[in-house]
């Protein structure tokens, strides 16, 4: 039900307040899958928790706003907006403590046990530009 959807994702926005890739890896199944424009497609929970791990070491102090979710049967998607201060392990030459911006959006398959998949789609130029990896030419 959208009740349901929506205490689950009540509960996945606590787990990446906790900060920690394996409470986040646990909201998904054991075989589930995740889709990045960062990492491609990665199936199972331990690499789920690997993308996370990135991600948290990237950018310690992350917080996602995330917007209404459109909710149909078992799948849900939502728009959101991340912001973070860099710690220069992000794609190569950011430096650190550089802020970054960015927004995008997810579409997630649920099912009892979890989120069996995961597609994430984001301005991932945007992201690299604001974090000073990528430059943009004037025109």
């Amino acid at each position: 039900t959208r009740a349901e959807v929506e205490a689950f994702l009540a509960r996945h926005k606590q787990s990446f307040e906790s900060r920690s890739a394996t409470v986040l890896a646990a909201d998904h199944t054991e075989h589930g899958s995740m889709q990045t424009p960062a990492e491609g497609t990665v199936t199972g929970r331990a690499e789920i928790q690997r993308v996370y791990e990135f991600w948290l070491t990237a950018f310690p102090d992350m917080d996602f706003a995330w917007d209404e979710p459109v909710v149909e049967g078992n799948r849900v998607a939502f728009f959101w907006d991340f912001e973070g201060t860099s710690s220069g392990q992000f794609f190569g030459d950011v430096r650190p403590g550089i802020p970054v911006r960015f927004n995008g959006g997810a579409e997630y398959v649920l099912s009892e046990e979890g989120i069996v998949s995961a597609r994430h789609v984001y301005d991932f130029t945007g992201a690299l530009v604001s974090a000073g990896a990528l430059k943009v030419k004037p025109t």
